[in-house]
């Protein structure tokens, strides 16, 4: 049985609206990523924008914009009472470098760097071609530090038992042959 015309719509119309406002979202954690916010507020805990923003060494204006976009969407706690801001642990277990390869926040950047090349790839829609790597400005960085996350936290345990007796020559110090 279908729906009337127009049931469905108003549930769609919100799916979108929520879509728009998670990639906001997610830009948002790219710039807290990049700044290093995240792990000012771990290392500090609960602080004031002035104090987060003195620590991060940044602009005490964007840190308050970007906590508010945090808080609303969940990501940071603010405390009205105090005038605090903190990132509960849970949250710093997958945003911060100490994260290491479960750090979610290296992911979007590459929101934003999609977001650069988005006329290249509606030309190319209509004209064929490609978008070149040269075009995607931080790409190389982005995927340098995401793929090192993993490298890092696999060499020795899963990477390097793969070579047979490896890991025991290094340990002797006897050169691979």
């Amino acid at each position: 049985m279908s729906e009337a015309p127009g049931e469905g719509s108003a549930d769609f119309a919100e799916r979108m609206l929520r879509m728009m406002n998670e990639a906001a979202l997610a830009l948002m954690v790219s710039v807290g990523y990049r700044t290093g916010l995240f792990d000012v507020m771990a290392a500090i805990g609960a602080a004031t924008t002035e104090e987060i923003a003195s620590r991060a060494s940044l602009e005490e204006r964007y840190v308050r914009e970007w906590l508010a976009a945090m808080t609303t969407g969940r990501i940071v706690e603010h405390n009205g009472a105090t005038g605090s801001y903190s990132l509960p642990h849970d949250h710093a277990d997958w945003l911060t470098r100490a994260a290491g390869m479960k750090n979610l926040a290296i992911g979007m950047q590459y929101i934003g760097l999609m977001a650069l090349v988005e006329d290249q790839i509606v030309d190319c829609f209509r004209h064929g071609g490609g978008v070149p790597y040269s075009a995607f400005p931080r790409f190389q960085t982005v995927m340098a530090e995401d793929s090192g996350a993993v490298h890092d936290a696999t060499l020795i345990d899963v990477t390097l038992p793969l070579v047979p007796g490896l890991v025991d020559r290094l340990r002797q110090g006897t050169p691979s042959t």
